[in-house]
């Protein structure tokens, strides 16, 4: 008798621990290769010399850079001038304070003079398996500023 009613009770216990590691490989997170070719370049707003974000979602690199291999923090912005979407790529950085800081007195922004124009056709990022960059996405490799220490 104690047995049927111990039953339900592990048999939910596994459900509930399946279903728990079943999540948490969906959005672990792995070494990823982008290539950006298929995608355009985001042009910047012209009207000076930063444009400002915010910042959607950051997904910061899980290692450091060395001499033979490259990888990049990508930061998912939304360009304030005119909301278009922009994929950030910052190669060799650590992820600033700011960018993970939501309040409102950190806006990063990226400084024309921070983008790389000669910039790599691959990119090695750290994202869930899951993720996908949309057809028409713009990107950008350059170093993300915030603007209260420019």
């Amino acid at each position: 008798m104690k047995i049927m009613h111990a039953t339900p009770y592990w048999s939910t216990i596994l459900l509930i621990t399946i279903f728990l590691i079943g999540c948490n490989k969906k959005n672990a997170v792995s070494k990823t290769i982008i290539s950006v070719t298929a995608y355009k370049r985001a042009k910047l707003d012209s009207s000076g010399t930063f444009t400002q974000l915010k910042i959607i979602k950051i997904y910061p690199a899980q290692v450091d850079c060395n001499t033979s291999l490259h990888y990049a923090n990508l930061y998912i912005c939304r360009e304030l001038f005119n909301g278009d979407t922009i994929y950030v790529f910052e190669e060799c950085e650590k992820v600033p304070k700011f960018a993970l800081d939501t309040n409102a007195d950190h806006i990063p922004v990226v400084d024309k003079n921070d983008v790389q124009f000669l910039s790599p056709k691959k990119v090695m990022i750290f994202v869930p398996a899951n993720f996908t960059m949309p057809s028409n996405a713009k990107y950008l490799f350059a170093k993300l500023s915030d603007i209260s220490e420019s």
